[in-house]
């Protein structure tokens, strides 16, 4: 007979196995017999294994959180060099958006319009200002013939001579309307010169026809007036922004280049006053009707 016994779950390590009979009324044999025998450690029972593993599963995490890192700074650093692209781009269009303001009004006036919230109309008061305007004599007859492309392109080349030495000279330029040309002295900063300025800025201005006529296809001869005095000077409405004077100063102003003669530069007798011991010439006053005002001693500056 086949005896067979088996055991599971055995501990590793060292074990006896005794074996003794019964017979079948319970009398044990006097001969058993002892059996000694060593189970191995499964690879799992093993401490090696375990330690092992421990490593692996801490490598594997550090490793993990490792890769996880790197990750989020390479993210981190993509970000920030994509922040950088972008903040450099929106100041480039900053300083786009800044310059052209500033090529459109006064620095100053750029400045307040860009500091104020809400209604951003404002105008002040200037006591000591001289303004100027001037116009293309036979504007009409001189551009008949010519494209409109090719009459302001003319314009342009003339204004931005005018541009570049109001600029030189501390002049503000308030606008031009169709072939007239504003500016003054005085706005939006005050300055004691600006009758003298304004004076010198006017024959600068035939200095630059002259340059301009030497080489242009559609020539122009201008006249010039001038007029000092208060006026209100600021910015009106809420789209389009345009800096801009007025007042009884600058409609005289204007009056003066209506009655200036083609080539002459006409100014009223209180910016006369103004400029007397400056070293300017003057022609004898010359009476002249102006509209709202009746008849006025008028000059015109010897070139």
């Amino acid at each position: 007979m086949k005896r067979v016994v088996s055991y599971t779950n055995l501990a590793p390590g060292k074990h006896s196995f005794k074996v003794y009979a019964i017979n079948g009324n319970g009398i044990e044999s006097n001969n058993d017999e002892m059996m000694f025998f060593f189970q191995r450690p499964y690879i799992y029972q093993r401490a090696g294994f375990w330690v092992i593993l421990l490593i692996v599963l801490v490598g594997s995490g550090i490793f993990y959180f490792y890769q996880r890192e790197k990750r989020i700074m390479k993210e981190n650093l993509r970000l920030e060099a994509l922040v950088k692209v972008r903040t450099a781009a929106l100041e480039q269009e900053k300083i786009k958006s800044d310059n052209l303001l500033r090529s459109i009004l006064p620095d100053k006036i750029a400045d307040k319009l860009k500091e104020a919230t809400g209604n951003k109309s404002f105008g002040e008061n200037h006591e000591n200002v001289t303004l100027l305007f001037s116009d293309i004599a036979g504007f009409t007859k001189v551009s008949s013939g010519h494209s409109a492309k090719e009459i302001v392109d003319a314009l342009n080349k003339m204004f931005s001579l005018f541009d570049e030495r109001a600029k030189q000279m501390g002049v503000e330029k308030i606008k031009t309307i169709g072939d007239a040309y504003m500016a003054a002295c005085g706005v939006p900063e005050s300055n004691k010169d600006h009758a003298k300025i304004m004076i010198n800025f006017a024959k600068g201005m035939y200095q630059d026809l002259a340059k301009y006529n030497e080489t242009a296809d559609i020539k122009f001869n201008i006249r010039i007036g001038l007029n000092s005095g208060p006026v209100t000077a600021g910015v009106i409405g809420t789209h389009k922004f345009i800096y801009d004077v007025w007042g009884d100063t600058v409609n005289v102003a204007s009056r003066m280049e209506t009655a200036a003669n083609p080539g002459a530069i006409r100014i009223t007798e209180d910016l006369k006053n103004l400029l007397e011991g400056a070293g300017f010439e003057f022609t004898d006053a010359i009476e002249c009707k102006i509209k709202g005002k009746g008849l006025m001693k008028t000059y015109e500056v010897i070139q």
